[in-house]
C-alpha cells in the first residue's frame, strides 16, 4: 500500500510521545513492505522541503505565524497544496492523521484521494491546549481562550467524523473521545502505544550504567523524563522528594526534558535545598534514553492531567525498571497490570511521597525488584510493542480490501 501520514510534528527529532508514535508507525509500516511518506508542518524557524530518514521521506510545508487566523488558514491551504503535489506522483491507498489541523484541509477537500482515512488520537486537542495556558488576566484574553478551545474542538470533531476509524491509545482515551465528540463505539479502535523491546532492554549491571552516566552508585536513582510544563506535576514531585529527603532517604532524582518551567524548577530546587538531590539534565537524546531507564531504580510519572497513554511507562518497563505513577489518565490502566502498589492515591506531593516510601520499601524485599521488573517486561513482550501496534494499525488501513476479498 501507499500510505501517507499527516502530522503537525516532525519525526526527525523525538521530543515527546507524539513524535515517537509518528516515527515508529512510519518505520514499522515501511518494514512490513509498504511505501510510507510523511507530510508535516515545518517546525518554527525551519524551512520547508524534504528530508529522508531510514528510506522514508518527510515533506514539510511552511505556515504563517503572524497571528492565529493566519496560522490556521495557511496550515489548511499549504497542507492541501503539498498533499496535491505528493498525490500527483504517488496514488494513495490510505492516509493516517496524527493531529487534526494537519488533516483538516486534505480530508475536507481531497477525501476521495484515498480509500481509507484513519485518525490517531493521542489526546484531545482542546484539552491539550487548555493545560498549556496560564491564568488569564483580562476579559479579552478569556474570550480569546474560549474561542481557541471551541475552534480546536470543532476542527478535531470535523476530522474525526470524516475518518473511517478513530484509533485511541488507551481505554481512558476511548472514553474521552466518546464524551467529547460522540463518536460511535464501532468507529473506535484501541491500538495501545508501544516500545521497541530490542532498543529498550534490561541490563544486569545497573551499577556500571550509573557510573557511566556520572550518577552516584550509593544512592537510589529516581528518573523521570517529561516536557517541563505544568500538567506533568513536577512541582508536586519536588515536594515529595523534599519530604523523603528530610527522612534521610539516600535518593537522587534525575529529571530529563525541556520546557517553559525549567527556570521555575531550578528556583524550587534551590529554595527546597535539593541541589545535591535533584538534577535537571535537559533534553535526553533517543540514543541515551534507554541508558537512563536502565540506570534508574524507579521511574516516576507524576502527571496532573490527561496522559492519554504515557510512553515513558512502557519504555521503562521494557528496560526492567518499575514505574510509579499518579492515578491520572491511562497510568493506572497500565501500571495496575503489574502491581496496584505502583499507583499513588493522589497527585499531590504528600500522596506521591507516601507512595514512594511504600514502593521503595517493597523494592528492598527479597526478590521483589526482580518480580516487578520481569512482570513489566513480560507485559511489553505480550502487548505493548511496535510490531503488534503496527499490525493492528495495518488491519484498520486494510479494512476495505479485506471486505472486498471476503465478498
Amino acid at each position: 500500500m501507499n500510505i501517507l501520514l499527516l502530522a503537525e510534528v516532525s519525526a526527525e527529532r523525538v521530543l515527546g510521545g507524539a513524535e515517537r508514535v509518528l516515527r515508529n508507525q512510519a518505520l514499522g509500516l515501511a518494514m512490513m513492505g509498504h511505501h510510507v511518506e510523511l507530510l508535516t508542518r515545518a517546525p518554527e524557524h525551519v524551512s520547508e522541503g524534504m528530508l529522508e530518514m531510514n528510506g522514508i521521506r518527510e515533506w514539510r510545508y511552511s505556515v504563517s505565524r503572524k497571528h492565529e487566523a493566519a496560522f490556521f488558514w495557511s496550515s489548511v491551504r499549504r497542507s492541501v497544496e503539498q498533499f496535491d503535489h505528493l498525490r500527483a506522483t504517488e496514488p494513495l491507498d490510505a492516509v493516517v492523521i496524527h493531529q487534526s489541523l494537519a488533516g483538516l484541509g486534505p480530508i475536507l477537500a481531497r477525501r476521495h484521494a484515498a480509500s481509507r482515512w484513519i485518525y490517531i488520537c493521542h489526546s484531545l486537542a482542546h484539552e491539550e491546549y487548555e493545560t498549556r495556558q496560564g491564568a488569564t488576566c483580562s476579559t479579552l484574553a478569556s474570550l480569546r481562550r474560549q474561542a481557541n478551545l471551541r475552534a480546536r474542538c470543532s476542527v478535531e470533531r470535523a476530522v474525526m467524523s470524516r475518518c473511517h476509524k478513530v484509533a485511541v491509545l488507551s481505554q481512558f482515551m476511548r472514553q474521552r473521545v466518546i464524551g467529547a465528540h460522540d463518536i460511535s463505539v464501532d468507529r473506535l479502535a484501541l491500538i495501545p502505544g508501544a516500545v521497541d523491546p530490542h532498543a529498550f532492554m534490561p541490563l544486569e549491571d545497573r551499577l556500571s550504567i550509573k557510573a557511566a552516566l556520572n550518577l552516584p552508585t550509593n544512592r537510589t536513582i529516581l528518573f523521570t523524563v517529561r516536557n517541563l510544563v505544568p500538567r506533568m506535576g513536577l512541582d508536586n514531585l519536588l515536594c515529595a522528594i523534599e519530604m523523603l529527603n528530610r527522612a534521610q532517604h539516600k535518593l537522587m532524582l534525575v529529571i530529563g526534558g525541556e520546557g517553559p518551567l525549567h527556570e521555575q524548577l531550578q528556583a524550587d530546587i534551590r529554595r527546597k535545598r535539593l541541589r545535591d538531590v535533584v538534577r535537571l539534565i535537559g533534553f535526553v537524546p533517543e540514543s541515551q534514553l534507554s541508558r537512563y531507564y536502565q540506570a534508574a531504580d524507579l521511574v516516576l510519572m507524576p502527571s496532573l492531567q490527561l496522559e492519554g497513554f504515557g510512553l515513558v511507562m512502557v519504555e521503562a518497563m521494557a528496560c526492567g525498571t518499575p514505574v510509579l505513577g499518579t492515578p491520572v489518565g491511562a497510568i493506572p490502566e497500565i501500571l495496575n497490570q503489574v502491581d496496584p502498589i505502583l499507583v499513588a492515591e493522589g497527585v499531590d506531593g504528600r500522596s506521591i511521597g507516601r507512595a514512594l516510601e511504600r514502593v521503595l520499601r517493597r523494592l528492598q524485599e527479597p526478590g521483589e525488584a526482580n518480580r516487578l521488573a520481569n512482570k513489566g517486561r513480560a507485559l511489553i513482550e505480550r502487548r505493548y510493542n511496535w510490531k503488534q501496534h503496527c499490525n493492528e494499525l495495518l488491519g484498520l488501513l486494510d479494512g476495505p480490501r479485506q471486505l472486498r476479498l471476503a465478498a
